[in-house]
């Protein structure tokens, strides 16, 4: 009822009635966050109300106004106009309005059911469900291996993408809810699910992620100077200072080998080069972070396999011989193959003084020992039910990149709400499968739909520091909207799911005042 009187607060109530389709960028997110409800909010200033709206779903708004991949704008309708709403930096800036200026704190949630559920991991999924049940009455615990919550998104995401302040204050918030997390305690190390069992847990949720790294099967890995790149991570998040000189070579196309680049570039990397076996326009980093690692220095590589890395003096390595890729192809659960160019001239070799491997990362199920009754896939992810996350082992459930790889952040916060409900179902001893949300029809606009008289405006590019600024230090790049650029960004907004459910649908005329709108 709270977030319905918000809604046609923002609103207006006249045109409340009309609401009976998606827009196209509710319908992208993986949440189903009502982006119009704050988008608007935001245009009208009130960026308190717009949180709110975010938090209905999203316990990581200032997490996702930096990292989300943000599916919500390649389906905005604005691009049919001109380009999309930066939906996502405008999260960013109603989430980080608070923290800096004195975020408030959540009163702790009342303990409303017996049932108590143990968390293995304090990643995206894990900490997502553990904020839906503890606020549905339930006593939660997580669980963490390493010495800080927060999984990946804490050390293996640089702090100039995402601070560690940012992660602390939403994990706080989540903590403040009555949350209790564990660090320092691993399960194969601290306590096995047996042990969970005898605390009196009653569900189990497995969100571990994919802490393991993928290895490359070539001679001279074992060199000095040859690092993975989430330990690299890790170890810098950490505090360990872990100088690079000269050329660093970096084998990798994702997200992680652009991060690991341009990590290297500030950890003193004279030149970093990006190798991969995709072509430019397979890569499967997201088109921005390649744009960002290119922006301060980065040249890339595309369409080379390496087939050994070389010694030089000392046993460090000194080079890569590479052999030109003719193609690549995926196979049903993601994993790539490849096929080289074959005659003289398609060897290609470099000289390095470091190199950073980044070709993929998967769960590491060693904690379940060797006679583990869950069923677990080729690339060594839990099989759960798509539905509701279920494992084969009743009460235990999985999500996260534990069960599903490769996954975004914002997926992982899905898996987590997803896996959530199931519990709650489970623990009611309900049918887990029954009882999810039906589907919403979804407001489809084409371009000759469009009305002339809708105003072009350009995109509000967020501010950044200069490439030469942000390779000299760990501060965060982007850094955000005023609140002026934020609300001026906001208003391109077409309001689809409200005006242009009328303009669109009704042959322009208004709902509210039944007048025509041309």
């Amino acid at each position: 009822m709270k977030a319905l009187q918000l809604l046609t607060q923002i609103h207006g109530e006249k045109c409340w009635p009309s609401v009976d389709k998606l827009s196209p960028c509710e319908e992208a997110c993986p949440l189903q966050t009502d982006v119009p409800s704050y988008v608007m909010a935001v245009a009208q200033g009130k960026l308190k109300d717009a949180l709110a709206v975010i938090r209905q779903t999203n316990p990581f708004p200032s997490v996702c106004g930096r990292v989300c991949h943000h599916p919500c704008e390649v389906e905005c309708n604005r691009s049919l106009i001109d380009s999309p709403v930066a939906i996502q930096w405008l999260k960013r800036l109603a989430a980080d309005y608070e923290l800096n200026n004195g975020a408030r704190r959540p009163r702790p949630a009342r303990r409303t059911k017996k049932e108590k559920v143990a968390i293995i991991g304090s990643g995206p999924a894990g900490l997502t469900a553990a904020y839906d049940l503890v606020r549905q009455g339930y006593g939660v615990t997580v669980y963490e291996a390493l010495p800080v919550a927060g999984g990946m998104l804490a050390v293996g995401i640089p702090d100039f993408i995402l601070p560690k302040e940012i992660v602390e204050a939403e994990i706080g918030y989540i903590k403040d809810l009555g949350v209790d997390i564990k660090t320092n305690t691993a399960i194969g190390k601290n306590f096995t699910l047996e042990d969970l069992s005898k605390r009196g847990f009653n569900a189990i949720l497995l969100a571990t992620g994919a802490w393991r790294s993928a290895r490359l099967p070539i001679p001279g890995t074992d060199l000095g100077n040859v690092s993975y790149a989430l330990p690299l991570l890790q170890r810098v998040k950490f505090g360990e200072k872990v100088p690079f000189r000269g050329k660093v070579a970096v084998i990798g196309g994702g997200d992680v080998a652009m991060d690991a680049a341009r990590l290297a570039l500030r950890l003193g990397a004279k030149e970093v080069h990006v190798a991969c076996l995709e072509s430019r326009r397979d890569m499967p980093a997201h088109s921005w972070e390649i744009e960002a690692a290119e922006r301060e220095g980065v040249k890339l590589h595309p369409a080379l396999a390496p087939q050994q890395f070389r010694a030089k003096d000392g046993g460090r390595v000194g080079g890569i011989d590479f052999i030109r890729v003719a193609s690549t192809k995926l196979d049903s659960e993601g994993r790539i193959t490849w096929t080289l160019r074959e005659g003289p001239g398609n060897e290609y070799s470099m000289d390095v003084d470091a190199v950073i491997i980044a070709i993929g990362q998967g769960p590491d199920l060693a904690y379940l020992g060797g006679d583990s009754k869950f069923s677990v896939s080729g690339r060594g992810t839990f099989l759960v039910d798509p539905e509701t996350l279920a494992t084969n082992v009743p009460g235990v459930f999985a999500a996260g990149d534990a069960s599903h790889l490769p996954g975004t952040v914002v997926e992982a916060i899905a898996a987590g709400h997803k896996a959530a409900a199931s519990i709650q179902r489970y623990l009611r001893g309900q049918d887990v499968k029954r009882g999810r949300p039906a589907e919403k029809e979804v407001l489809k606009i084409e371009p000759e739909m469009i009305p002339d008289f809708f105003v072009r405006k350009a995109r509000w590019e967020i501010p950044m520091l200069s490439a030469s600024d942000a390779t000299r230090s760990f501060g965060e790049v982007k850094l955000g909207y005023t609140l002026w650029e934020g609300t001026e960004e906001a208003k391109r907004c077409l309001n689809c799911r409200m005006c242009a459910n009328c303009v669109f649908e009704r042959g322009q005329i208004c709902f509210e005042t039944g007048s025509r709108l041309l």
